[in-house]
């Protein structure tokens, strides 16, 4: 797999999370505008600036932080990593400059993952 398929297989996973009635909102990364940030993380092993994404998740319950926990993680152990946030009614994913793909898990990456998830997920 590319990068690029990676992305691609970033974004079905989330239109899935969005056909089990998640709220998703899509936006263009506030970092396409930055040339400082495009030229720093432009290249061939990097998703192209026109495609960075911000998504947002708005979560309802439980239920739902953990099935976009479990896509993220998924996602982590097919090698693909990008930035991750929230609070207790949203998670964030950057796809971005920080969307890069390695093919395979990056173990320190997911272990903080499922630390912040646990802090995130005790608000709710």
């Amino acid at each position: 797999m590319k990068t690029i398929e990676a992305y691609e297989f970033t974004l079905k996973k989330i239109e899935e999370l969005l056909s089990t009635g998640i709220e998703i909102t899509k936006r263009k990364s506030k970092s396409i505008n930055d040339q400082e940030v495009i030229n720093k993380y432009s290249g061939s092993e990097r998703i192209p600036p026109e495609k960075w994404l911000h998504i947002s998740f708005k979560i309802n319950d439980k239920f739902q932080s953990i099935k976009i926990h479990e896509a993220a993680n998924y996602l982590g152990m097919c090698g693909i990593r990008f930035d991750t946030g929230g609070c207790s009614n949203c998670r964030d994913w950057e796809l971005d400059w920080s969307f890069r793909y390695t093919g395979k898990e990056d173990e320190d990456w997911r272990d903080a993952r499922d630390e912040v998830e646990n802090i995130i997920s005790n608000e709710l």
